[in-house]
């Protein structure tokens, strides 16, 4: 809660990036998803992804390079607002507004939630999720 409606500046590794995966027409929608592990992690036991930092389509545009360039495990930093509160079924929401790829690397499992994906919850309807397929 010391964090919720506040920008933050902090880093974490990639988990998942999916780019314009959501229907355009849906409340929603985001142009880009990343999944984050946090360190040291927001989940008891330590696997898979704590947020899911996502951008509106001109936060793409503007970081698309970025985004796209992307793989698992990289270190990454990011300034966004969270903009909703996850739960043991819901990751964190973070709305984001900048990031930049970093030196480091870790080596994480993208295939830990037991129902084989990661959902948001969003801010102007908790009822609302975004799923985030794992291959």
């Amino acid at each position: 809660m010391n964090y919720f409606g506040k920008s933050v500046s902090w880093d974490g590794y990639v988990i998942r990036v999916n780019l314009n995966e959501d229907d355009p027409l849906s409340l929603a929608y985001h142009s880009a998803n990343i999944m984050v592990k946090m360190e040291p992690s927001d989940i008891p036991d330590g696997h898979g992804a704590d947020i899911g930092i996502t951008f509106s389509e001109a936060g793409l545009e503007k970081h698309g390079d970025i985004i796209e360039d992307l793989h698992i495990g990289d270190h990454i930093k990011f300034n966004a607002t969270m903009i909703s509160l996850g739960d043991r079924h819901h990751l964190h929401h973070l709305r984001a507004f900048d990031i930049a790829k970093v030196p480091g690397h870790m080596d994480v499992q993208a295939h830990t939630h037991s129902s084989g994906r990661y959902k948001l919850k969003l801010a102007h309807d908790e009822s609302d999720q975004i799923g985030v397929k794992h291959d």
